[in-house]
């Protein structure tokens, strides 16, 4: 249990409510498909306390709060504490300290980016077995919900971690293009806003043309990120990693595949020995320095991030601008025929169940039992045991499209990671109305998880992690060097050797 909050916004639902939803008084009947019996389907009988710890993306932002109520409706006995006191940013950057310090909820907001470190460290719980056909009951007919059918693919399988579900997917952070129109219209490129099979061979032209005309770094993009070196490791059929035992599902990193260094090169050559892309990360620039870009490649966390100055008109001092679907590379079909091949690297954020044997070790605020009776332990116990079930009850609630639209849909600043509610156009119009906003998720067959522990232990990625971008600028300040391999291959040899 959350031990000492701070800056925190607290909200507590305690909803008393007369079991009037479908299925609460087990008054109706509904059909098990899976037994073709009319059985009554009653939500398990919770009780208890629960804090739930997330962000704040406005003032008096109530997305948690709601999705929390509609638990409520379903679970009426369990009072769940909202803590949303950080703005995105600062959770994220704090989110460590607060877990290793206890002051933390029971159930948390993470990136997918964090799914394998918490696992291995024993901070989250494995929710592999409680998700598996978890009951809707707001449904209107009987209805079991299994993560890998109702996810966005991506978004579900950067949830996973060495096999298994870690965290309950809530919003989908894929790549795409925002283009700074005036830039563009200064440097003579008539109708910039492209198709969307459009190329990086298309895009580079745009960043030569802005180059040209003054512009002195025409790119903003994370290239030392996953979800950008990934896309052009991917570009040319790559694959980053080889099977060594398909039985055990062992794997080898394999930067060193001819087509993966075909990217590296194209990426480096292109972007970074050319001045195109600047070295800085988006987390990294204001909103007041956008307009200095030709070319932004962003997530829809960053495109709230910038809101306010996306949102001003260029009569206040902003800039015209608009999205563009991430570009692809030039290929063949199965029968030859000349398509762009894209991949669009998707992080993803969802909620996870805190592990207090482990956490409150960390940070001692463990009870002691050594004084406790044999009545107290087992209470205690039992305690424990009902916590850890309305815990994950709570995080898997966002299977339930109802709760999953609530968690996204008052605000609409999220895109939701779960296909039917992803597939509504409630969240489109937000947080930048007018604009192109589809452009996130719209194509999801063509994303992939920018999670490199998606294939590989999370021990392993840290040394891909903590030194591709060090590989990278090392190759396009010397450009004496023609060859990329040599200097992957260090990094690769070392990833192998800690899996």
């Amino acid at each position: 249990m959350l031990s000492k909050l701070r800056k925190t916004a607290v909200c507590m639902i305690s909803l008393v409510i007369a079991f009037s939803i479908v299925g609460c008084s087990g008054s109706k009947k509904q059909n098990d498909s899976g037994s073709g019996s009319a059985v009554n389907y009653i939500p398990e009988d919770l009780a208890g306390n629960l804090v739930l710890s997330g962000y704040s993306n406005y003032e008096n932002d109530n997305d948690l709060f709601f999705f929390a109520q509609a638990f409520a409706l379903q679970y009426p006995s369990v009072d769940v504490q909202i803590d949303n006191g950080y703005s995105y940013d600062e959770y994220i950057e704090t989110l460590d300290d607060r877990i290793m310090s206890g002051d933390i909820g029971d159930v948390i907001v993470i990136p997918s980016s964090k799914v394998a470190e918490y696992a291995e460290k024993g901070w989250i719980l494995d929710l592999s077995e409680d998700a598996y056909g978890v009951i809707d009951y707001t449904a209107t007919s009987y209805k079991r919900l299994y993560p890998s059918a109702i996810f966005m693919e991506a978004a579900y399988s950067a949830a996973m971690y060495d096999g298994r579900f870690y965290m309950c997917p809530t919003e989908y952070l894929n790549q795409a293009v925002i283009l700074n129109l005036d830039m563009l219209d200064k440097a003579g490129i008539e109708n910039p806003v492209p198709k969307d099979d459009w190329t990086w061979d298309d895009l580079i032209s745009y960043a030569e043309a802005l180059s040209e005309h003054g512009c002195e770094t025409p790119v903003l993009m994370n290239y030392s990120d996953y979800s950008i070196w990934g896309t052009f490791a991917r570009g040319f059929g790559g694959n980053l990693y080889s099977d060594v035992d398909f039985a055990s599902k062992n794997v080898e990193l394999d930067l060193t595949d001819p087509n993966v260094i075909e990217g590296f090169k194209y990426l480096a050559d292109n972007f970074l020995r050319t001045g195109y892309a600047s070295e800085k990360q988006t987390k990294d620039v204001s909103a007041d320095e956008l307009s200095k870009y030709g070319i932004i490649i962003a997530d829809h966390a960053d495109v709230v991030r910038w809101q306010k100055a996306l949102s001003e008109s260029t009569d206040e001092g902003g800039f015209n601008w608009e999205f563009a679907h991430m570009p692809g590379f030039k290929g063949t079909d199965e029968n030859g025929k000349e398509i762009v091949i894209k991949n669009i690297g998707v992080e993803a954020l969802g909620l996870a169940v805190i592990n207090h044997d482990v956490v409150d070790a960390l940070s001692g605020s463990g009870a002691d039992d050594i004084e406790m009776t044999d009545e107290e332990r087992q209470e205690a116990e039992e305690n424990r045991k009902s916590t850890i079930k309305n815990a994950k009850t709570l995080a898997l609630y966002a299977m339930v499209e109802d709760a999953a639209v609530a968690y996204c849909g008052s605000g609409g600043y999220k895109v939701p990671a779960l296909k039917s509610a992803n597939l509504m156009k409630f969240w489109r119009e937000y947080p930048l109305s007018g604009k192109n906003t589809s452009v996130f998720s719209l194509y999801s067959a063509s994303d992939y998880p920018a999670v490199i522990t998606s294939f590989m232990s999370w021990s392993a990625s840290g040394e891909i992690t903590d030194n591709i971008a060090e590989i990278f600028n090392k190759y396009a300040a010397d450009t004496s060097l023609e060859h990329i391999d040599d200097l992957v291959q260090e990094i690769q040899d070392a990833a192998n050797a800690n899996q």
